[in-house]
């Protein structure tokens, strides 16, 4: 596998709620979904808001997408789920998907049915033609291949997130969004997990300025980003999960600050790509 390359590419980026503004159009509008393409064409997929949508149209435009995915999702709030409601591969027969959500008070089967009443939506399960297997996330790690593994802990977050580990071979991308620190320190486990990944995604919706304001709300300031990134000597810093109101000027500014503190940082835009050398 010599000089091939893993791929991340971010396909929403922002927090909360869909930010489709003319004052957006750098960093972009959509919600969190995040495509990790192996070196072998293997595909990962890290929750599934808004920016799913865009994802599915380009597989399905695509003369060389992988038939079989997994799907990981960090928590069931609306801004990592609504993409599932139009994800256009799930009506391809020729496709299967492996979707694991965090251990709730409701199955991952039972979510997927709440947000596919009729009185919500008009398309259910039995409409879907792919493969769709509903998982919840395994206790200790999920296996997906010999090169391919998957752990996760638990963070702070309204009804709970998890932060995921994802092991290709000996390369390492760390995906921790929807985290609320401990007020007096960073949680120990975020930065555990975060240890020595080539690429830490980390949750920056706020400032430190603006924490104090948002106090449960579940979300980090991008201090806190670099203060894990720092900690768990990480290669590259991906700034995620923007503040719906924060216009591309204030981005930039945020995404200057931060690579004041950690030179190796960028603030996720939409359609934004990251190659990391593949070794195994």
């Amino acid at each position: 596998m010599e000089n091939l390359t893993h791929k991340i590419k971010f396909w929403g980026v922002r927090g909360s709620f869909p930010s489709p503004r003319k004052d957006t159009v750098i960093f972009g509008g959509h919600t969190s979904c995040v495509e990790i393409r192996t070196a072998k064409n293997e595909l990962i997929v890290l929750d599934m808001g808004t920016g799913f949508l865009d994802l599915g149209s380009s597989l399905m435009s695509e003369t060389n997408a992988p038939s079989e995915a997994h799907v990981i999702v960090s928590h069931f709030h609306w801004d990592h789920l609504f993409g599932f409601l139009g994800f256009a591969p799930f009506f391809d027969p020729m496709r299967s998907f492996h979707i694991y959500g965090k251990d709730d008070k409701m199955t991952p089967e039972e979510i997927i049915d709440y947000i596919q009443n009729p009185t919500f939506w008009p398309v259910s399960m039995d409409m879907l033609n792919a493969k769709i297997d509903l998982h919840t996330f395994p206790n200790d790690e999920l296996v997906i291949s010999d090169d391919i593994r998957i752990k996760f802990t638990l963070h702070g977050h309204p009804n709970g997130a998890n932060s995921y580990r994802i092991e290709i071979g000996n390369s390492v991308i760390v995906y921790s969004t929807d985290c609320e620190h401990p007020t007096e320190h960073l949680n120990h486990h975020v930065v555990d997990n975060a240890q020595d990944a080539d690429v830490l995604i980390h949750d920056a919706q706020y400032t430190d300025e603006e924490l104090p304001a948002h106090k449960g709300w579940g979300h980090s300031s991008w201090q806190q980003a670099v203060g894990v990134a720092k900690a768990g000597n990480v290669k590259q810093l991906i700034l995620y999960h923007h503040d719906p109101s924060r216009n591309d000027d204030a981005m930039s500014q945020l995404e200057a600050d931060a690579q004041g503190e950690f030179p190796n940082t960028l603030a996720a835009r939409q359609g934004m790509e990251i190659h990391i050398p593949a070794s195994y």
